[in-house]
């Protein structure tokens, strides 16, 4: 299962219609994905419908425009990450889902610094997209957040009820390897089309 069976499947078992993607690139994933309107946010993708940093995007619409399905695959750092998930919940229907991809790197090297991934175009880099979802699962109650474990990981977001991680501070890459079913939340294939699909 991939990144775009998982939107797929819940846009139809959803009946959602409005899907926003951050991070076009090559395009891939919004042209898989079958939705009545499709967004793309890419500063330098020529398959992005508004190129432009997803900052800038998002400081651009009005707060009343919402989106059912919201993909977060965008520059993979921390920081960005935060950010770009704050503003999707900002904007996400009653019902929506964000789905985050790259939650899950399988060894140090690939949540490299971006400045050491882009010497071989930032290939195999989850990035610290890691970093930012275990933060979100240890101070936002009021999410409901699972990592379906395929694809590099693909977290998914809900409005609900989570219990909050104690994270240690500092925490580090080893510290995940430790905890990394706990504190992603791992669910399998056949756990995301039970509790989400079926």
């Amino acid at each position: 299962m991939y990144r775009f069976d998982i939107l797929n499947q819940l846009i139809q078992k959803h009946g959602y219609r409005r899907y926003l993607e951050i991070g076009v690139e090559g395009g891939d994933a919004v042209r898989a994905v079958r939705c009545d309107l499709k967004h793309g946010v890419d500063p330098g993708s020529t398959n992005a419908t508004f190129q432009l940093p997803s900052d800038e995007f998002f400081a651009m619409i009005r707060p009343e425009i919402a989106y059912d399905c919201i993909f977060v695959d965008g520059m993979h750092e921390e920081e960005q990450v935060m950010r770009d998930i704050h503003n999707s919940l900002a904007h996400l229907s009653e019902g929506g889902t964000i789905v985050v991809h790259d939650c899950n790197p399988p060894s140090a090297w690939h949540q490299r610094e971006y400045e050491e991934a882009k010497q071989n175009g930032c290939r195999l880099w989850n990035g610290t997209v890691w970093r930012a979802w275990v933060r979100y699962r240890a101070t936002r109650p009021d999410l409901s957040m699972a990592m379906v474990d395929t694809d590099w990981g693909c977290g998914l977001i809900q409005r609900g009820q989570q219990q909050c991680l104690a994270l240690p501070s500092p925490f580090t890459y080893e510290d995940l390897e430790a905890h990394r079913a706990e504190w992603m939340n791992m669910i399998s294939t056949a756990e995301f089309t039970a509790r989400y699909i079926a």
